[in-house]
Protein backbone atom coordinates (compact mmCIF):
# COMPACT_ATOMS: atom_id res chain seq x y z
CA UNK A 1 0.00 0.00 0.00
CA UNK A 2 1.21 3.51 -0.77
CA UNK A 3 0.87 4.70 2.84
CA UNK A 4 4.01 2.62 3.44
CA UNK A 5 5.93 5.32 1.54
CA UNK A 6 4.84 7.83 4.19
CA UNK A 7 5.75 5.42 6.98
CA UNK A 8 9.21 4.79 5.47
CA UNK A 9 9.91 8.42 4.60
CA UNK A 10 9.09 9.57 8.14
CA UNK A 11 10.07 6.43 10.08
CA UNK A 12 12.12 8.50 12.52
CA UNK A 13 8.94 10.44 13.36
CA UNK A 14 7.22 7.27 14.67
CA UNK A 15 3.71 8.03 13.44
CA UNK A 16 1.04 6.41 15.62
CA UNK A 17 -1.80 4.32 14.18
CA UNK A 18 -4.23 7.15 14.95
CA UNK A 19 -2.00 9.69 13.15
CA UNK A 20 -1.64 7.36 10.17
CA UNK A 21 -5.39 6.78 10.00
CA UNK A 22 -6.13 10.52 9.96
CA UNK A 23 -3.41 11.06 7.37
CA UNK A 24 -4.92 8.33 5.17
CA UNK A 25 -8.20 10.26 5.15
CA UNK A 26 -6.64 13.31 3.50
CA UNK A 27 -4.02 11.59 1.36
CA UNK A 28 -4.67 11.21 -2.38
CA UNK A 29 -2.81 9.31 -5.03
CA UNK A 30 -2.23 11.32 -8.20
CA UNK A 31 -0.98 9.98 -11.50
CA UNK A 32 0.52 12.72 -13.64
CA UNK A 33 1.47 12.11 -17.26
CA UNK A 34 4.78 13.02 -18.87
CA UNK A 35 4.92 16.74 -19.80
CA UNK A 36 1.97 17.49 -17.49
CA UNK A 37 2.25 19.78 -14.50
CA UNK A 38 2.04 19.12 -10.79
CA UNK A 39 2.10 22.90 -10.27
CA UNK A 40 1.89 25.53 -13.00
CA UNK A 41 3.40 28.98 -12.88
CA UNK A 42 0.82 31.35 -11.45
CA UNK A 43 -0.97 28.74 -9.32
CA UNK A 44 -1.06 28.74 -5.54
CA UNK A 45 1.24 26.22 -3.89
CA UNK A 46 -1.31 24.38 -1.76
CA UNK A 47 -0.36 20.72 -2.31
CA UNK A 48 2.58 18.70 -1.08
CA UNK A 49 3.54 15.68 -3.16
CA UNK A 50 5.67 12.71 -2.16
CA UNK A 51 7.06 11.29 -5.39
CA UNK A 52 6.61 7.52 -5.47
CA UNK A 53 7.40 6.85 -9.15
CA UNK A 54 8.64 8.92 -12.07
CA UNK A 55 10.68 12.09 -12.45
CA UNK A 56 9.83 15.78 -12.17
CA UNK A 57 11.72 19.01 -12.47
CA UNK A 58 11.04 22.63 -11.52
CA UNK A 59 11.81 25.47 -13.89
CA UNK A 60 11.14 29.07 -14.78
CA UNK A 61 11.14 30.69 -18.22
CA UNK A 62 13.21 33.66 -19.29
CA UNK A 63 12.16 36.38 -21.77
CA UNK A 64 13.33 34.23 -24.70
CA UNK A 65 11.07 31.37 -23.46
CA UNK A 66 14.06 29.26 -22.46
CA UNK A 67 13.65 26.98 -19.46
CA UNK A 68 15.94 27.46 -16.45
CA UNK A 69 15.94 24.38 -14.24
CA UNK A 70 15.72 25.00 -10.47
CA UNK A 71 15.28 21.49 -9.05
CA UNK A 72 15.07 17.80 -9.88
CA UNK A 73 12.75 15.36 -8.12
CA UNK A 74 13.17 11.59 -8.03
CA UNK A 75 11.90 8.86 -5.67
CA UNK A 76 13.86 7.58 -2.72
CA UNK A 77 16.00 10.68 -2.33
CA UNK A 78 16.06 13.94 -0.40
CA UNK A 79 14.50 15.37 -3.57
CA UNK A 80 11.25 13.39 -3.46
CA UNK A 81 9.05 16.05 -1.82
CA UNK A 82 7.45 18.19 -4.54
CA UNK A 83 6.41 21.52 -3.06
CA UNK A 84 7.06 25.21 -3.63
CA UNK A 85 7.67 26.25 -0.05
CA UNK A 86 8.66 29.80 -0.98
CA UNK A 87 5.33 30.49 -2.71
CA UNK A 88 3.49 28.75 0.11
CA UNK A 89 4.95 30.78 2.99
CA UNK A 90 4.69 34.06 1.06
CA UNK A 91 1.10 33.33 -0.08
CA UNK A 92 2.09 34.25 -3.65
CA UNK A 93 1.37 32.39 -6.86
CA UNK A 94 4.25 30.14 -7.89
CA UNK A 95 6.83 31.70 -10.17
CA UNK A 96 8.15 28.22 -10.91
CA UNK A 97 6.46 25.37 -12.79
CA UNK A 98 6.76 21.74 -11.65
CA UNK A 99 6.60 19.44 -14.67
CA UNK A 100 6.79 15.68 -15.17
CA UNK A 101 9.77 14.45 -17.13
CA UNK A 102 8.27 10.95 -16.91
CA UNK A 103 4.83 9.68 -15.94
CA UNK A 104 4.68 10.08 -12.18
CA UNK A 105 2.79 8.81 -9.16
CA UNK A 106 2.60 11.05 -6.11
CA UNK A 107 1.01 10.87 -2.69
CA UNK A 108 -0.58 14.29 -2.30
CA UNK A 109 -1.67 16.23 0.76
CA UNK A 110 -3.69 19.42 0.54
CA UNK A 111 -2.00 21.94 2.86
CA UNK A 112 -5.33 23.26 4.21
CA UNK A 113 -6.47 19.74 5.13
CA UNK A 114 -3.07 18.92 6.61
CA UNK A 115 -3.10 22.05 8.78
CA UNK A 116 -6.47 21.00 10.24
CA UNK A 117 -4.67 18.02 11.72
CA UNK A 118 -2.39 20.35 13.72
CA UNK A 119 -5.15 20.90 16.26
CA UNK A 120 -5.62 17.18 16.76
CA UNK A 121 -1.91 16.34 16.45
CA UNK A 122 0.21 19.38 17.39
CA UNK A 123 3.43 17.53 16.59
CA UNK A 124 2.40 17.50 12.89
CA UNK A 125 3.81 21.01 12.80
CA UNK A 126 7.19 19.37 13.40
CA UNK A 127 6.47 17.07 10.48
CA UNK A 128 6.00 20.12 8.27
CA UNK A 129 9.41 21.33 9.37
CA UNK A 130 10.91 17.92 8.50
CA UNK A 131 9.38 18.23 5.03
CA UNK A 132 10.85 21.70 4.56
CA UNK A 133 14.34 20.95 5.87
CA UNK A 134 15.57 19.18 2.68
CA UNK A 135 14.30 22.09 0.60
CA UNK A 136 16.32 24.56 2.67
CA UNK A 137 19.40 22.36 2.45
CA UNK A 138 18.95 21.97 -1.31
CA UNK A 139 18.68 25.76 -1.72
CA UNK A 140 21.90 26.25 0.27
CA UNK A 141 23.65 23.55 -1.74
CA UNK A 142 22.55 25.05 -5.05
CA UNK A 143 23.68 28.51 -3.98
CA UNK A 144 27.11 27.16 -3.04
CA UNK A 145 27.36 25.21 -6.27
CA UNK A 146 26.35 28.15 -8.48
CA UNK A 147 28.98 30.32 -6.79
CA UNK A 148 31.69 27.81 -7.68
CA UNK A 149 34.18 29.01 -10.24
CA UNK A 150 34.38 26.77 -13.26
CA UNK A 151 31.93 24.47 -15.02
CA UNK A 152 34.20 21.59 -14.02
CA UNK A 153 33.90 22.53 -10.31
CA UNK A 154 30.11 22.85 -10.54
CA UNK A 155 29.77 19.47 -12.20
CA UNK A 156 32.12 17.87 -9.66
CA UNK A 157 30.11 19.25 -6.74
CA UNK A 158 26.83 18.03 -8.23
CA UNK A 159 28.29 14.60 -9.05
CA UNK A 160 29.44 14.24 -5.46
CA UNK A 161 26.15 15.42 -3.96
CA UNK A 162 23.63 13.86 -6.38
CA UNK A 163 25.24 11.43 -8.83
CA UNK A 164 21.88 9.91 -9.78
CA UNK A 165 20.85 13.13 -11.55
CA UNK A 166 23.41 12.35 -14.28
CA UNK A 167 21.73 9.01 -14.88
CA UNK A 168 18.12 10.23 -14.70
CA UNK A 169 18.05 13.56 -16.55
CA UNK A 170 19.44 14.76 -19.90
CA UNK A 171 22.64 16.77 -20.01
CA UNK A 172 20.83 19.88 -21.29
CA UNK A 173 18.69 19.93 -18.13
CA UNK A 174 21.73 19.47 -15.91
CA UNK A 175 23.61 22.24 -17.71
CA UNK A 176 20.63 24.56 -17.20
CA UNK A 177 20.47 23.64 -13.51
CA UNK A 178 24.18 24.43 -13.15
CA UNK A 179 23.80 27.71 -15.01
CA UNK A 180 26.26 26.80 -17.76
CA UNK A 181 25.88 26.49 -21.53
CA UNK A 182 25.34 22.92 -22.75
CA UNK A 183 28.48 23.04 -24.95
CA UNK A 184 30.58 24.11 -21.96
CA UNK A 185 28.93 21.35 -19.94
CA UNK A 186 29.76 18.74 -22.60
CA UNK A 187 33.41 19.91 -22.82
CA UNK A 188 33.80 19.75 -19.03
CA UNK A 189 32.16 16.31 -18.89
CA UNK A 190 34.56 14.98 -21.55
CA UNK A 191 37.49 15.93 -19.28
CA UNK A 192 36.09 14.09 -16.25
Amino acid sequence: MLINHIIQKFAHFNLTEEELEETRKILRVEHVKRNSFFLKKGEQSNRIGLLVEGLLYAYSMDNEQEEHIHSFFYPGSQQDIVFNYEAYIQHHPSEIAYKCYQDATLLVLDTVEAKKLYQQFPRFYQLEMLIMQPQFLQALFRSKMLQSGSAFEKISILKTQSPEIFRLFPSTYIASYLGIHRNTFNRAMSKM
